[in-house]
């Protein structure tokens, strides 16, 4: 985890946590997740204009492919050195997050990734349950272990692969139940 965010980072952290807030009906406590390319920032609060709380990490999605995937499909090393480094800068929010959050995104690769997968839309945001996005994961596993690429429509890309794994360690990690890709 990234101790001094840099004010750019700092001030779309901010911004999307905006986005987010208008389309959300209610004023509980909202996570909102971000995954770019060299970076990725979760941003926490109840107020309607500013979060609590930012914090950015030094994962994203070319980024953790480039550093840990040499090829598609990477390999179980490959993937379980992905998935250490993940750990690492997630887990401290853990005990940071209040219970009661719950999970947002405005990210197309997330939204991506709910396409592979069964989820719910409506005018608003498309929800993705962990269950649905953990057997896209499996179906990745299954690739990663042997099953030929061409057996799935999976993309078979490398950043499709970091993005999937950032993504399932954030909702396994830190007990989030779906996510909601805001439109």
């Amino acid at each position: 985890m990234k101790l001094n965010i840099p004010d750019e980072v700092r001030q779309l952290a901010t911004d999307t946590y905006r986005i987010v807030r208008q389309k959300v009906e209610s004023n509980k406590s909202i996570t909102v997740l971000h995954i770019d390319d060299e970076y990725s920032f979760m941003v926490h609060g109840t107020d309607a204009i500013y979060p609590e709380k930012i914090w950015a990490f030094d994962i994203g999605t070319v980024k953790t492919a480039r550093d840990f995937f040499k090829q598609f499909p990477p390999t179980p090393g490959e993937v379980e050195g992905a998935i250490q480094v993940v750990e690492d800068e997630i887990m401290p929010l853990h005990k940071l997050l209040m219970p009661d959050s719950v999970l947002y995104s405005t990210d197309d690769r997330i939204q991506e990734i709910a396409q592979y997968a069964l989820f719910e839309e409506n005018q608003h945001a498309v929800l993705l349950p962990r269950t649905s996005m953990e057997r896209v994961f499996n179906r990745l596993a299954a690739i990663i272990t042997g099953l030929p690429a061409s057996q799935d429509v999976l993309p078979a890309s490398t950043e499709f692969a970091a993005t999937l794994l950032i993504l399932r360690e954030v909702m396994h990690h830190l007990g989030f139940a779906e996510i909601s890709v805001v439109k």
